[in-house]
């Protein structure tokens, strides 16, 4: 995505070591400076609909984040497993609890928007779910969802 990302980081680092413990402050709160801007401008082209990666380590800080801590479906589910992989393809595995035969997969879309949005335009949602006896998997292709460019919801 953003090809200068990992030598300006390194750059950062290698003066952090050669500077004085004054200066290591300065370059640590400018650090902290890019990081912010970089993470605004991912924002702003997930809302776009513009991000475009392939590798897995260059996915969204928001994304790395949200998948620490998923929010549950409308149902309440949560994925049991989590992988993202390159690709980027997302992995998610639910176990169902008895009561639920399926995972509810209608409007995956706007089910899946944010995750969908920051896989970006190269993006696959894999979902897998089992339990009570069924079990069943959906490949959610980014491309596939006419995501507004104007920002959250569809054309």
């Amino acid at each position: 995505m953003l090809p200068s990302r990992a030598p300006l980081l390194l750059m950062t680092l290698l003066l952090g070591g050669c500077a004085a413990p004054a200066h290591q402050q300065q370059l640590g709160q400018a650090l902290n400076g890019l990081e912010g801007e970089l993470e605004r401008l991912e924002e702003e082209l997930a809302a776009m609909n513009g991000l475009h990666y392939q590798k897995a380590i260059d996915a969204p800080a928001a994304l790395r984040r949200y998948l620490k801590a998923p929010a549950p479906t409308s149902e309440g589910l949560v994925p049991a497993e989590i992988a993202l992989q390159d690709g980027p393809l997302l992995r998610y595995r639910y176990q169902l609890p008895d009561s639920i035969k399926a995972l509810p997969t209608d409007n995956p879309c706007l089910r899946y928007e944010f995750e969908l949005r920051h896989l970006g335009r190269l993006g696959q949602l894999d979902l897998h779910w089992q339990g009570g006896g069924h079990q069943g998997q959906r490949l959610i292709q980014q491309s596939d969802c006419p995501f507004s460019a104007k920002g959250p919801g569809l054309q």
